[in-house]
């Protein structure tokens, strides 16, 4: 598998140097950009291009946002002149090198499901080679059968197992937040890891990759995330078989709201949040995604309390025991295939503000490993045959 890390770009294209935003979107640890946004009334094609040449030039893919192809955009001009849309838009950009997708829309609710399905359709048959993008609305308790319309966690899953299927969907995503609320916080954690259940059934039933869109921007009710905050939602989602995130959001544009301390500022400053952002993209890139890449998620249990639904750890073929040292707290313990057919084990720390020291007992060719170790909160142990990481 191979993981990506993206986010969220609502800037229109010609605000900012072509040259310098990618090298930016480097130094920030992304391997795969949502581009600016274009629209051919309003923008120059040849500056997109030359975003995706700066792309190419950087190793990265990215993800297209060109309003031509979005699925309201279906709803508002009709099916024949959708088409049209969607047949230049690929005609501009589908070939260039640097193209992973096109973006086709966000959060289709009840009211607009079937013109997503549709628009999806319509832009995985204009360029089958790409990857279209689509992100879903994450579950959650109350209204959400009013908006989206399934009352349950279960009849959720099938709703998007169902929109997979039919349109051939390569990746499968939603966004959530609540993890950095500053209220109800267990209420909210568990919400947010009970979507790694839903979505997980996706993966499982389809063979879709799982994206994440997750927070790096404080607003609403939702804090500002720490260090601690931002690897934290890095390896628990990698623990529950993530493999690609979006940060929620790259700029600043205007004086919205509560919104405060994106990576990149009002004024295209690089606030803290660009620091913390950058270090946990890179030691994420660096150390565990070439040894996650190797691997297979089997699944995932908890260890002294659960989360989300998932279950709670009985031991595997080859962890016999975890035991805690130091601060009981709540471990997910993910099983992985390596590709050579050994297993691999990971373990972080789900606890939110201290660190836990635990001992691991292993069985066979493992048992070399036997060992205590501390994990701080959100931190990710990588244990293998060949080591520890």
């Amino acid at each position: 598998m191979k993981y990506d890390i993206s986010f969220w770009n609502y800037r229109p294209l010609g605000e900012r140097d072509e040259a310098e935003a990618v090298a930016e979107w480097k130094d920030a640890g992304i391997t795969l950009p949502m581009t600016f946004e274009y629209d051919p009334a309003r923008h120059d094609k040849a500056r997109m291009l030359r975003l995706l040449d700066e792309c190419a030039k950087a190793g990265m893919k990215a993800i297209v946002c060109d309003a031509r192809t979005r699925y309201h955009r279906l709803a508002e001009r009709g099916e024949a002149r959708f088409r049209e849309d969607v047949a230049a838009a690929v005609a501009d950009f589908g070939a260039h090198s640097a193209v992973f997708g096109f973006h086709v829309g966000d959060d289709p609710d009840k009211n607009s499901w079937e013109d997503a399905v549709a628009a999806y359709r319509i832009v995985a048959e204009a360029a089958p080679h790409l990857t279209p993008f689509l992100n879903m609305f994450p579950y959650w308790d109350g209204s959400f059968a009013d908006v989206v319309g399934p009352g349950s966690p279960e009849e959720y899953a099938d709703l998007l197992v169902d929109f997979v299927r039919r349109t051939g969907a390569k990746l499968i995503s939603f966004d959530s937040y609540g993890q950095c609320a500053y209220m109800d916080r267990e209420q909210n954690q568990d919400a947010h890891l009970r979507n790694f259940r839903i979505f997980g059934k996706v993966v499982r039933e389809t063979g879709a990759r799982l994206f994440v869109s997750l927070l790096s921007v404080g607003h609403w009710a939702y804090r500002v995330p720490t260090d601690d905050d931002i690897r934290w939602q890095i390896y628990t989602s990698v623990a529950h078989g993530a493999t690609g995130f979006h940060w929620f959001s790259f700029y600043q544009g205007t004086l919205d709201g509560n919104y405060r301390e994106n990576p990149v500022n009002l004024f295209g400053e690089r606030t803290d949040t660009f620091r913390r952002l950058s270090y946990q993209d890179r030691v994420f890139l660096r150390f565990f995604a070439p040894k996650l890449e190797r691997c297979r998620f089997d699944g995932v249990s908890y260890y002294y309390k659960n989360w989300g639904g998932f279950p709670l750890f009985a031991g595997t073929k080859e962890l016999k025991s975890i035991q805690p040292v130091v601060n009981a707290a709540s471990v997910a313990v993910t099983r992985w295939g390596r590709d050579d057919g050994s297993p691999a084990h990971t373990f972080v720390n789900m606890d939110r503000e201290n660190p836990t020291k635990i001992r691991l007992a292993f069985e066979g060719s493992l048992s070399k490993h036997d060992r205590d170790v501390w994990i701080v909160p959100g931190q990710m142990v990588y244990i293998d045959e060949d080591g520890v990481l």
